[in-house]
């Protein structure tokens, strides 16, 4: 409950507000692309549960940094320095307890994921900053899937992507609503919900 009436305060102070975090579109669709392609999970901040953390990290892992990881049969393996450390670029709290989840195992320092099948590329790209106050920031964004291979930029917009790839446009499948804190380093998400 305080986690909620902390996150419902930082909501009310933040509508109205301009954009005074100097965070630009680009920026924020890169930041937001990597929480969305790695099917983030909601939660209302400032801290998710480690689950949170560990599984968006490793998913993170998988697309950005495929090569980090060896082959044990089917399951990609990775240790689990790597996901910590992935994990603190994106929140501001550290991963308190190793563990698995739901789709990721942890076993002797390693995180063990089953290598899946790419079937879509996602992306997300601001709608609208509802507000920021200091260096938070609320945004409503898009977020798009396609087939794997699309040839667009995120930065651009659906009339651009008709032109550059006709056979591959991407359709809006979510929104989501996030609170964002810039840090000197780069962004750390705060709060994050998707809905259809």
């Amino acid at each position: 409950m305080k986690r909620f009436t902390i996150l419902a305060a930082m909501i009310l102070a933040l509508a109205g507000c301009g954009n005074n975090a100097n965070v630009s579109d680009a920026e924020l669709n890169k930041f937001l692309t990597d929480l969305s392609q790695a099917y983030m999970s909601d939660f209302n901040g400032p801290n998710p549960e480690d689950i949170v953390k560990i599984d968006f990290a490793v998913r993170h892992l998988v697309i950005e940094s495929p090569d980090a990881f060896t082959m044990q049969g089917k399951d990609m393996v990775i240790d689990a320095d790597k996901v910590h450390a992935a994990s603190d670029k994106y929140f501001n709290y550290p991963i308190a307890k190793d563990n698995f989840t739901n789709e990721i195992d942890f076993n002797d320092g390693k995180y063990f994921i089953r290598k899946g099948n790419d079937n879509e590329f996602v992306f997300s790209q601001v709608d609208q900053v509802l507000g920021s106050k200091g260096d938070t920031i609320m945004v409503n964004a898009n977020i798009y899937a396609c087939k794997p291979g699309w040839k667009g930029d995120i930065n651009s917009n659906p009339e651009s992507w008709q032109t550059v790839d006709p056979d591959n446009i991407p359709r809006k499948s979510k929104t989501m609503r996030t609170v964002l804190v810039k840090k000197a380093d780069g962004l750390r998400v705060v709060s994050y919900t998707v809905s259809k």
